[in-house]
């Protein structure tokens, strides 16, 4: 195995208990951590695969009292009638210790942003940031406010996280057009980045209306959030990003004249940009907080990258290409978006189990795997693996959720008791008890990391 992909399982064999404040951005229905995390667990007396002696290079072997446990955990009534699983170990995804359905296309719900997340650093380094900018129309006196794809922009700086601000952008744009004596300009904005419709078809009508996502563009501040702190979303977050423009504009010494417009940037010139956090960093975020406004815009991101349009449908080649680059057969997979929240998304659980794998042993996606959130202690997984069978799960359990009305989904890694790091994708699509199918769910995921006692 090449020394870089032990390095990759190592570090993220670490587990750093962290406490996040989560701002629940995106994460659909009651996929959300609380916002209150719960008191810490005390983690399993288990050696860390990063402490282990070296061992000869292989993947690990199954262990059938740890098999038999999850095909148990798996056969639930509360998981209904179509479950799909796979369990293999990270480093060889051939060497399947579980298959359960695990070629058939089932809804992936959130956990399609593993694929997102790859096709997004397959585009884009690590370090690679997104810039939202200004520039200078002479010929009109105009200012025009450039959207570049950064769905963590805010509008006003927010303590202690490192996005970008429209206060910082206009700040340093004012400090350029003072200092060549231009304090009144007329204002556009150019979200063009981003094309087609900015809502998905497959979507739900009610997903914009309430809440759960804000219209894909790639202009937009506070996520599309009427206020940054409140849950309502603008019908076109590129006008109110720019309309909030304006003022902080002003603000800072520079008088915006007239309505505020879209407008081109042909033979501007650059005034003044801030960045989002690197590549890495989203890909993170997006996947432990599940957000759904960051990973539609990776996934346009990831398209543009390729040369392909900014859109739903620029996304979805995107993703596939990850897969297909991968040697990675999607089968007849349907995929509509890159957040997963279309129902009528499909793609086999043995491709996340892939998708893990790749993040295992490429260092360019060790983002994937230390973007999974930790069980009982961060992201979507803080208040889960709590109690019960699946609190053995708590802390050696990284996962990626998913959550739709009857359908429930987990795709994640686990150290088991060995030391080794196993990767697992179960899908059930056909659930009738979301929270009881999530429990299942967890008790299967847990039992990996369990220690049978010997017969």
């Amino acid at each position: 195995m090449p020394r870089a992909r032990w390095w990759v399982i190592g570090a993220l064999s670490v587990v750093t208990v962290l406490v996040v404040v989560l701002d629940a951005t995106g994460v659909i229905f009651s996929e959300s951590a609380g916002p209150t995390p719960p008191p810490p667990l005390a983690l399993p007396e288990r050696l860390d695969a990063a402490v282990l002696p070296p061992r000869e290079p292989g993947p690990a072997t199954a262990v059938p009292g740890v098999v038999r446990q999850v095909r148990r955990a798996l056969e639930v009534d509360a998981l209904g009638s179509s479950v799909h699983g796979v369990v293999a170990p990270l480093a060889d995804p051939t060497s399947t210790w579980i298959d359960i359905a695990g070629g058939k296309p089932a809804t992936p719900a959130s956990t399609m942003k593993l694929w997102t997340a790859t096709a997004a650093l397959d585009g884009y380094s690590p370090q690679d940031r997104l810039e939202t900018s200004t520039v200078w129309d002479a010929a009109n006196s105009r200012v025009v406010l450039v959207g570049g794809g950064d769905a963590t922009l805010t509008t006003k700086p927010v303590r202690g996280a490192p996005t970008a601000s429209l206060a910082a952008l206009a700040r340093a744009t004012a400090r350029v057009l003072i200092a060549d004596d231009v304090t009144a300009v007329r204002l556009g904005y150019d979200d063009s980045l981003f094309t087609g419709p900015s809502q998905s078809r497959a979507w739900e009508p009610t997903y914009v209306t309430s809440g759960v996502i804000a219209p894909v563009t790639a202009l937009m501040a506070d996520q599309g959030r009427v206020t940054a702190d409140g849950t309502a979303r603008l019908a076109d977050p590129a006008a109110g990003a720019a309309s909030q423009f304006a003022g902080l504009l002003s603000d800072a010494g520079v008088k915006v004249r007239g309505e505020v417009n879209p407008a081109g940037t042909t033979g501007s010139q650059p005034v003044a940009a801030v960045v989002s956090p690197p590549m890495s960093d989203l890909v993170e975020r997006m996947l432990r907080d599940s957000d759904n406004q960051l990973a539609e815009a990776l996934g346009r991101m990831a398209a543009v990258a390729q040369g392909q349009p900014g859109s739903f449908a620029g996304a979805a080649s995107a993703i596939e290409q990850a897969a297909s680059d991968r040697g990675v057969d999607l089968g007849n997979a349907v995929i509509s978006d890159a957040s997963g929240l279309a129902r009528g998304d499909t793609v086999p659980a043995h491709s996340l189990v892939d998708a893990l794998h790749a993040a295992g042993t490429e260092p360019g996606l060790v983002s994937v795997l230390s973007g999974l959130a930790v069980a009982g202690f961060d992201g979507t997984l803080t208040d889960r693996f709590t109690s019960g069978p699946s609190a053995a799960g708590a802390g050696v359990v990284r996962a990626k959720t998913g959550t739709l009305t009857g359908i429930s989904a987990e795709a994640g890694v686990v150290t088991t008791c060995g030391g080794d790091l196993v990767a697992f994708a179960f899908l059930a699509d056909d659930v009738a008890d979301t929270e009881a199918a999530r429990s299942a769910l967890d008790d299967a995921a847990a039992a990996l990391a369990t220690c049978p006692r010997p017969r």
